[in-house]
């Protein structure tokens, strides 16, 4: 997939004016229903707003971390950290290499990340997020989906000749999601008739529900 170090300086501008602030990283952690003491990944965190609030909301005893193979992204990450007094971690790392032993977090979380990875690197991302959930741990993905509206299509399809985005736009990700083994898959909701948001679980021993 594509780094966006470019981005970091004005990220956390540009997200809240094109509605990606608080209040839809909030919704995002609404799916999650993110538990006292869990610990939590965030993968392709970029600044790490979304990471922080996990951390938040996952109390004494909580963990989070967020992952980015951009540089720079991580480095404005460990800055808000450091000025928000939180003790988030942020490593660089890519999703389909996750430096992780098996099982470790009870929660993944995926915002706005997918789009950027080419179909095998979307499989094999979702292949290490599953390996480094617990039992029963449960991932929440954000992303773009297949437009809701058709008007859409009038403003993306330059974007279908894009591998990597147009797997979304196609409605590919809730089947590479089940590819890597989750049961349990659930589209949340919708925002903006683009983004949707999908739950799933990783299932217990010789649970195939």
């Amino acid at each position: 997939g594509k780094t966006m170090h470019w981005a970091a300086p004005f990220y956390d501008i540009g997200c809240p004016a094109v509605g990606l602030g608080r209040g839809f990283r909030r919704h995002t952690l609404g799916h999650a229903a993110i538990r006292p003491g869990e610990s939590i990944l965030d993968v392709g965190c970029g600044t790490g707003v979304l990471t922080r609030m996990a951390r938040e909301a996952a109390g004494q005893g909580g963990a989070a971390v967020g992952i980015d193979p951009a540089a720079r992204m991580i480095r404005v990450a460990r800055e808000s950290a450091l000025r928000e007094a939180s003790d988030t971690e942020f490593r660089v790392a890519a999703m389909e290499a996750l430096p992780f032993a098996d099982a470790r977090f009870d929660v993944v979380l995926s915002s706005l990340m997918l789009h950027h990875l080419p179909p095998a690197t979307k499989r094999q991302g979702l292949a290490e997020v599953y390996r480094v959930l617990k039992p029963g741990g449960r991932l929440v993905i954000a992303d773009f989906a297949r437009p809701a509206n058709p008007l859409w299509w009038l403003a993306l399809w330059p974007a279908l000749t894009m591998p990597a985005v147009a797997d979304n736009l196609r409605g590919q990700v809730p089947g590479h999601v089940r590819e890597a083994g989750f049961t349990r898959l659930e589209t949340r909701g919708h925002r903006a008739g683009l983004i949707t948001f999908w739950a799933a679980v990783k299932p217990l021993q010789g649970d195939t529900s």
